[in-house]
């Protein structure tokens, strides 16, 4: 059995895709696979997949498939998996040479049902380290957790037990496949930390999350199918502190701030702030009573001060 199963999806990265193929060849662990699934590209990136599995025919299984998207990519590459774990890489991205033999070495052998590694935010100019040190509960694992899913080993049969896949046809995926997942825990300790940056995570002002400001309102399709599926789970309860949390702060910071703000289309500017505005009403109406907002930071403050009177500013920025 092959150590690591590493799913590639591919669509129009002609320009970035030799680099992180490059990256994944060059690895030091010798037992793994890499599994190239092109969504349907229509530049140069079927011929570049192709020129790879020919030249690591051991090693590269090229698939090709009708565009569906990033998560319909990944879970169609996923059953060609062998591995005794699973990663999934963006094809923009690179990755560190030892970054499977690191990242295995912390499984334990298999022990560990996640590994999860650190990263660099990767600009033009400059790069940022994402370091997370450790996590020390589940519910601290669901606050600070990086809902990203390819800086992480997946245990493969565990992953299948648990039937979690990315939505097709929606932004935010991550998020979604992140915290359905936490369900399928039981202690922390099944969570293994490698405290190397080993991915590259290029910021392309062309990337799909850049594109599709349009799209922002997926984010409540998938918060509500999160809920939902929490409560369905029968741990809403005992999580709901930390999810209430965790999705107010990307409401009111990350989509608000950074995505609702910035779109010029007032009329769907002014839909997506009620939208944000309703949700919180509906489902966290209590949000600045959360016991996380009681630690101090620039973040915590803001969530704090948004008040009706602030709120209805955003409507005529």
């Amino acid at each position: 059995m092959k150590k690591i199963s590493v799913i590639v999806p591919v669509y129009n990265v002609s320009a970035y895709l030799p680099r992180c193929l490059e990256s994944l060849v060059a690895q030091t662990l010798t037992e793994y696979e890499v599994i190239l699934v092109n969504d349907g590209s229509t530049d140069a990136s079927g011929e570049i997949c192709q020129t790879y599995a020919d030249k690591y025919p051991a090693l590269i299984q090229y698939y090709e498939k009708e565009n569906g998207g990033l998560s319909d990519a990944r879970n169609y590459g996923l059953p060609y998996a062998t591995g005794q774990y699973v990663l999934f890489i963006d094809s923009d991205d690179y990755v560190e040479p030892e970054m499977l033999a690191r990242m295995y070495a912390k499984s334990q052998a298999g022990q560990k049902k996640i590994v999860e590694c650190n990263f660099f935010w990767e600009y033009e100019a400059k790069k940022r380290a994402d370091i997370i040190e450790s996590y020390a509960s589940l519910k601290d694992y669901l606050v600070k957790g990086r809902v990203v899913a390819w800086n992480k080993l997946y245990l493969r049969d565990w992953l299948l037990a648990t039937k979690v896949k990315f939505p097709v046809g929606l932004l935010y995926e991550d998020q979604e496949f992140f915290f359905k997942l936490v369900t399928y825990l039981t202690d922390i300790t099944e969570v293994a930390l490698d405290p190397v940056c080993e991915v590259h995570y290029v910021q392309r002002g062309d990337s799909i999350s850049y594109r599709e400001t349009t799209r922002v309102q997926e984010i409540f399709t998938i918060y509500a199918d999160i809920l939902s599926f929490y409560e369905q789970r029968g741990c809403l309860a005992k999580y709901r502190s930390e999810l209430e949390y965790r999705f107010s702060r990307n409401l009111l910071g990350n989509v608000l701030v950074r995505k609702v703000l910035k779109i010029k289309d007032k009329a769907l500017r002014r839909q997506l702030l009620d939208q944000i505005k309703q949700t919180l009403r509906h489902d966290f109406p209590k949000y600045k009573h959360n016991p996380y907002l009681k630690t101090r930071s620039k973040v915590n403050l803001y969530l704090r001060v948004v008040d009706p009177l602030l709120f209805k500013l955003f409507y005529i920025i």
